[in-house]
Formats: C-alpha cells, sequence, structure tokens
C-alpha cells in the first residue's frame, strides 16, 4: 500500500477521468492521496474532493509562491480551517507554500523575492497556530528558505516537497526533522539518482506531483498517481535495498507526518 503525498487530483487535466483515475491508482496499491492547494480556489476544490472522497482524498490549503505578486489574504486561508472540525478529516496540511526563484513564463524572480518570503512566513505561523505540517515547495532558494524558517518562534513538522537541493540542503533538512519527497523525475534525473541514496529512509516520502513528472517510461503522458509504484522501485534500486522496505517505510512516515489512519 502506498500514500501519493502530493498529486492535483483537483487539476483540469483530471476533469473527464477523476472517478478513473483514482480507481486505477487503488488497483495499483496507491489507497491514498494528498492533494494541496496552490491559490484559493484549489485550495477549496481540494476539500471538495476530499469531501467527496472521504479517508482516501485529503487536503492541503496554501498559495503557491508564485501567487505572491498578487498579495492573497492569508485569513481567508485561515476560513478554511474553521470547516475542519469534523471526522474523517479533510485539511492535513498547509501548502504548497514556500519559494520558487526559478524564470517562470519568461519572468525572474527578482523583484519577487520578499513578496515571497512573506507570504511563507506567513503560512508557516498559520500552520503553527494550527498545528499543522507544512507541504514545502522550493526551488533554487534553499538559503534564504532555510533563513525564513530559523526566523521562526518554533519549527513546523513538513516536508520539502519535490525535493531539488544538495547534500548540503539535505543535511540542513535533517538537522530541522523534516521529510523530503521525491517524484517522478528520479527516473530521468541524474543530479536526484545520485542525492537518493544519501536520503536516510526515516525522511523519505513519495510522491508523483501528478499531473506534471510523469516517470520513465511513460514520460511524456499525462502523470497519475498510479505510477507511485515505479517511483518506489527506482528509489528501491538508488538505495539497494528491497521495493518492500521503502513501501513500509514511506507508508510509516506518511501516516506519522500527516497523522494519517
Amino acid at each position: 500500500m502506498y500514500i501519493d503525498t502530493h498529486c492535483h487530483l483537483n487539476f483540469k487535466e483530471y476533469d473527464q477521468d477523476r472517478a478513473m483515475v483514482i480507481g486505477n491508482a487503488k488497483k495499483a496499491g496507491v489507497k491514498k492521496f494528498i492533494n494541496p492547494g496552490c491559490d484559493l480556489y484549489f485550495s477549496k476544490t481540494a476539500i471538495e474532493l476530499s469531501q467527496k472522497y472521504p479517508g482516501v482524498v485529503y487536503a492541503a490549503v496554501g498559495f503557491h509562491p508564485y501567487e505572491a505578486v498578487h498579495e492573497p489574504d492569508i485569513s481567508k486561508l485561515e476560513s478554511f480551517l474553521r470547516t475542519n472540525n469534523y471526522e474523517p478529516r479533510t485539511i492535513i496540511a498547509i501548502g504548497e507554500c514556500g519559494l520558487d526563484y526559478h524564470m517562470y513564463k519568461g519572468e525572474l524572480a527578482a523583484g519577487r523575492k520578499d513578496v515571497q518570503k512573506i507570504l511563507f512566513e506567513e503560512q508557516l505561523l498559520l500552520a503553527l497556530k494550527h498545528n499543522l505540517p507544512v507541504i514545502i515547495h522550493c526551488r533554487e532558494a534553499f538559503a534564504d528558505c532555510f533563513h525564513v524558517l530559523d526566523n521562526l518562534p518554533k519549527m513546523p513538522a513538513g516536508v520539502f516537497h519535490c525535493f531539488s537541493g544538495g547534500l548540503q540542503d539535505l543535511r540542513m533538512i535533517k538537522e530541522y526533522g523534516m521529510y523530503v519527497g521525491i517524484d517522478g523525475n528520479v527516473t530521468y534525473s541524474k543530479q536526484l539518482q545520485m542525492i537518493v541514496p544519501h536520503i536516510p529512509l526515516e525522511m523519505l516520502l513519495l510522491e508523483t506531483d501528478a499531473p506534471y513528472l510523469t516517470p520513465v517510461p511513460h514520460r511524456g503522458s499525462r502523470n497519475e498517481p498510479k505510477y507511485i509504484p515505479l517511483i518506489a522501485r527506482r528509489a528501491a534500486e538508488l538505495k539497494n535495498i528491497p521495493v518492500k522496505t521503502i513501501e513500509e517505510t514511506v507508508m510509516r512516515n506518511a501516516r506519522a507526518l500527516f497523522g494519517l489512519p
């Protein structure tokens, strides 16, 4: 059994066959799904999807760093949390939130960095206030991301989603007691393949970031949670351990971080 700890099942790419995608993933052994938000609309639809599939799909609510230019209102994000007082829980984390200094649609991140850091910090404080873990999106911004975390009153639980850092970044995340998420690019990224053997098992989570980052041999097509076993198999090969060890460990890690049954 696996949990896809980061997929966007509420995106338009699944509008025609969402139920089938979930069903095919279950047949592949992927039984639970965490669907992060990236703005108010997708946070809301993530909640709605988790209510449609209770105990199967779980929501996180958050603002992606690229939303910082719109100066989003954190109080609107917090309003979602007031509906989270029933079982099964639907909102299990804040995110995805963080920093992204990569060029986006031809526009450099310079000039947006300060507003990204403010938005990131606001969401981290929201997670601490509500005792929720964070799903961190960090691309080409690890030094600043660590700086924001270091200035918090305490360290939240969390995961660095789709880890793209180096060994020093990995060491820092280990010091924070956080997890790292590995995606389908582990099947083709030489850089990530060099990092995975150094990731302690107790820090590892598996995710697809579907519909993006489709693993080999399906690269070029829409990604789906059913491909989690392919990611697990490649991680096991790189760490030279049985796939069963990966499966058991990442399940335990996901349940510990997100409080899942």
